[in-house]
Protein backbone atom coordinates (compact mmCIF):
# COMPACT_ATOMS: atom_id res chain seq x y z
CA UNK A 1 0.00 0.00 0.00
CA UNK A 2 2.59 2.32 0.90
CA UNK A 3 4.40 1.98 -2.48
CA UNK A 4 1.11 2.43 -4.31
CA UNK A 5 0.65 5.38 -2.50
CA UNK A 6 4.36 6.85 -2.78
CA UNK A 7 4.26 5.67 -6.71
CA UNK A 8 0.91 7.79 -7.06
CA UNK A 9 2.84 10.62 -5.22
CA UNK A 10 5.60 10.95 -7.68
CA UNK A 11 3.03 10.62 -10.74
CA UNK A 12 1.12 13.89 -9.25
CA UNK A 13 4.22 15.44 -8.35
CA UNK A 14 5.53 14.90 -12.19
CA UNK A 15 1.92 15.94 -13.90
CA UNK A 16 1.94 19.27 -11.35
CA UNK A 17 5.52 20.16 -12.67
CA UNK A 18 5.22 19.20 -16.25
CA UNK A 19 2.07 21.72 -16.83
CA UNK A 20 4.14 24.71 -15.04
CA UNK A 21 7.28 23.86 -16.83
CA UNK A 22 5.25 23.73 -20.00
CA UNK A 23 2.41 26.75 -19.48
CA UNK A 24 3.38 29.57 -21.65
CA UNK A 25 3.25 32.47 -19.32
CA UNK A 26 0.28 34.94 -20.22
CA UNK A 27 1.07 38.28 -22.26
CA UNK A 28 -2.87 38.69 -22.18
CA UNK A 29 -3.88 41.56 -19.98
CA UNK A 30 -8.23 41.88 -18.75
CA UNK A 31 -9.00 45.17 -18.44
CA UNK A 32 -11.86 47.27 -17.38
CA UNK A 33 -13.58 49.54 -19.35
CA UNK A 34 -12.68 52.25 -16.65
CA UNK A 35 -9.34 51.19 -17.38
CA UNK A 36 -9.53 51.62 -20.89
CA UNK A 37 -11.11 55.06 -20.61
CA UNK A 38 -8.60 56.57 -18.59
CA UNK A 39 -5.51 55.23 -21.33
CA UNK A 40 -7.72 56.85 -24.04
CA UNK A 41 -8.23 59.70 -22.40
CA UNK A 42 -4.30 59.63 -21.49
CA UNK A 43 -2.40 57.46 -23.99
CA UNK A 44 -1.77 57.21 -28.13
CA UNK A 45 -3.04 53.63 -28.12
CA UNK A 46 -4.22 50.81 -30.86
CA UNK A 47 -8.06 49.94 -29.99
CA UNK A 48 -9.04 46.98 -32.31
CA UNK A 49 -12.85 46.46 -32.43
CA UNK A 50 -13.40 42.82 -33.66
CA UNK A 51 -16.98 42.84 -34.34
CA UNK A 52 -18.44 42.80 -37.59
CA UNK A 53 -18.54 45.73 -39.82
CA UNK A 54 -22.29 45.92 -39.24
CA UNK A 55 -21.61 45.87 -35.09
CA UNK A 56 -19.14 48.55 -36.03
CA UNK A 57 -20.65 50.95 -38.17
CA UNK A 58 -23.58 50.86 -35.74
CA UNK A 59 -21.75 52.59 -32.80
CA UNK A 60 -18.36 52.22 -31.90
CA UNK A 61 -15.44 53.70 -29.31
CA UNK A 62 -13.78 57.03 -31.24
CA UNK A 63 -10.32 56.00 -32.54
CA UNK A 64 -11.23 52.24 -32.84
CA UNK A 65 -10.16 50.01 -35.84
CA UNK A 66 -12.46 47.80 -37.50
CA UNK A 67 -10.65 44.50 -37.24
CA UNK A 68 -13.68 41.67 -37.15
CA UNK A 69 -12.40 38.86 -35.87
CA UNK A 70 -14.38 37.23 -38.77
CA UNK A 71 -11.21 37.89 -41.06
CA UNK A 72 -8.69 38.26 -38.59
CA UNK A 73 -6.86 34.80 -39.37
CA UNK A 74 -6.84 36.41 -42.90
CA UNK A 75 -5.40 39.81 -42.06
CA UNK A 76 -1.83 41.24 -41.63
CA UNK A 77 -2.28 44.18 -39.19
CA UNK A 78 0.10 46.70 -39.33
CA UNK A 79 1.04 47.27 -35.77
CA UNK A 80 4.60 46.77 -33.84
CA UNK A 81 4.65 42.99 -32.30
CA UNK A 82 5.77 44.46 -29.27
CA UNK A 83 3.83 48.07 -28.65
CA UNK A 84 0.59 47.80 -26.55
CA UNK A 85 -2.66 46.53 -28.52
CA UNK A 86 -6.07 46.55 -27.24
CA UNK A 87 -9.12 44.20 -28.41
CA UNK A 88 -13.07 44.64 -27.46
CA UNK A 89 -15.86 43.00 -29.05
CA UNK A 90 -19.72 43.68 -27.77
CA UNK A 91 -19.38 41.01 -24.51
CA UNK A 92 -15.68 39.58 -24.65
CA UNK A 93 -16.17 36.70 -26.16
CA UNK A 94 -14.55 37.50 -29.97
CA UNK A 95 -11.83 39.65 -28.06
CA UNK A 96 -10.99 37.02 -25.85
CA UNK A 97 -10.34 34.96 -29.43
CA UNK A 98 -8.75 37.68 -30.90
CA UNK A 99 -6.22 37.89 -28.38
CA UNK A 100 -5.35 34.59 -28.27
CA UNK A 101 -4.71 34.98 -31.99
CA UNK A 102 -3.25 37.92 -31.65
CA UNK A 103 -0.84 36.30 -29.05
CA UNK A 104 -0.13 33.28 -30.85
CA UNK A 105 1.23 35.75 -33.69
CA UNK A 106 3.99 37.07 -31.29
CA UNK A 107 2.35 40.15 -30.31
CA UNK A 108 3.78 40.25 -26.74
CA UNK A 109 1.16 42.92 -24.84
CA UNK A 110 -2.42 42.53 -25.20
CA UNK A 111 -5.23 43.91 -23.64
CA UNK A 112 -8.45 42.48 -23.70
CA UNK A 113 -11.50 44.81 -22.33
CA UNK A 114 -13.97 42.57 -20.36
CA UNK A 115 -17.59 43.31 -21.34
CA UNK A 116 -16.88 44.84 -24.25
CA UNK A 117 -19.12 47.04 -25.84
CA UNK A 118 -21.83 45.81 -23.62
CA UNK A 119 -19.72 47.43 -20.27
CA UNK A 120 -18.76 50.53 -22.42
CA UNK A 121 -22.28 51.75 -23.01
CA UNK A 122 -23.32 51.16 -19.25
CA UNK A 123 -20.81 53.00 -17.92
Amino acid sequence: MKKLMLILSILVLTTIGIVLFTSEESEITKIDVETLQNRLENEEITLLDVREVDEYEGGHIEGAVNAPLSSLNETELPYPKDEPIYVICRSGNRSAQAAQLLKQRGYTEIYDVSGGMIAWEQK
